[in-house]
């Protein structure tokens, strides 16, 4: 898969293209259909599938205190994008400038002379352009213009709830951790790199690794059942987000107690996918009350993960 930072400093010789666009955020299934269909379309054609997306989110250039915590590092999103067989990520830098750009000149210079746009599938809430003028409407008018044709993805329902990146925050917030893995078509992770933290853990006889975050969105302080992947091998685990205010608050941190694991993976990233909530957090009021209660903890971890 070929990423383009750039569209505007970086040319890309293609014949013709099927292209998917907008902010991704999260992959859900009701992207993945986006991809699905512009991945099906342009093998039929035998051309290149494009991802069209944005970095940073647009908001975070146009209003940032009304930017969303993201759902998955750019890193991550472009591994999803190759996952689901797109040939070439178009990760556009957001900037004022690029703000400016009424909608159908975004589409006639980039998708149309840039990219030679054959096909664009679309969500039908698109909106896009200076104002956020640009929706599958003007589009469809203009794919009469310059001769491309627009797919329409409706929104994909989910026990009669409308799948969408907002909503996934929403449950990831409240600690519904389980209740995402059918939007998303998998776990939510979080992905970042073994820290050296206080060493609590291994005092109460849990040594745990502390992980720095790099994905914006965590879920509500708790002790959740989890899976932590490390140089491609999965390993079940206990995990802790929170303040540890049995020691006193101090800053936010995120703990996975590693079950039946001794190997050294400081300073390695790793990815911690969250399976279901087992608790809330809690003060304890002596260090053999908390020592009883991750017990329990590792234990209903256990029987989550059948570990």
């Amino acid at each position: 898969m070929k990423i383009i930072r750039d569209i505007r400093a970086t040319g890309v010789a293609v014949p013709s293209s099927v292209i998917t666009l907008g902010n991704f955020d999260g992959i859900h299934l009701g992207h993945q259909a986006l991809l699905r269909n512009a991945v099906a379309d342009a093998h039929a054609g035998g051309i290149p599938s494009i991802a069209f997306t944005f970095d940073p989110h647009p908001l975070k250039v146009l209003a940032p205190q009304r930017a969303p915590q993201l759902l998955v590092t750019v890193e991550d999103k472009m591994k999803l994008f190759g996952a689901a067989g797109i040939d070439i990520v178009v990760l556009q830098s957001f900037d004022t400038a690029f703000a400016q750009l009424e909608a159908r000149d975004f589409v006639g210079q980039f998708l149309v002379q840039s990219l030679k746009l054959k096909k664009l599938w679309a969500g039908r809430d698109l909106r896009f352009g200076r104002s956020r003028l640009g929706t599958v409407d003007s589009l469809t008018v203009w794919g009469r213009d310059w001769a491309f044709e627009v797919g329409i993805a409706e929104p994909v329902m989910i026990a009669g709830e409308r799948v969408s990146s907002s909503r996934i925050r929403q449950l990831i917030g409240s600690g519904d951790v389980d209740q995402v893995q059918p939007m998303l078509g998998r776990y939510f992770h979080v992905s970042g790199k073994v820290v050296r933290g206080q060493r609590r853990g291994r005092e109460l006889g849990f040594p745990t690794a502390n992980i720095e975050s790099r994905t914006e969105v965590l879920p509500l302080d708790g002790i959740y059942a989890t899976m932590i992947e490390v140089n491609g091998e999965s390993w079940p685990s206990a995990s802790s987000i929170g303040l540890n205010p049995t020691f006193g608050e101090g800053p936010r941190t995120v703990e996975a107690f590693i079950f039946d694991f001794e190997r050294d993976i400081y300073d390695q990233d790793v990815k911690l996918v969250f399976v279901k909530r087992i608790r809330g957090e809690q003060k304890f009021s002596s260090v053999d009350a908390l020592i009883a209660q991750i017990r329990q903890d590792v234990a209903a971890a256990k029987e989550i993960l059948n570990a």
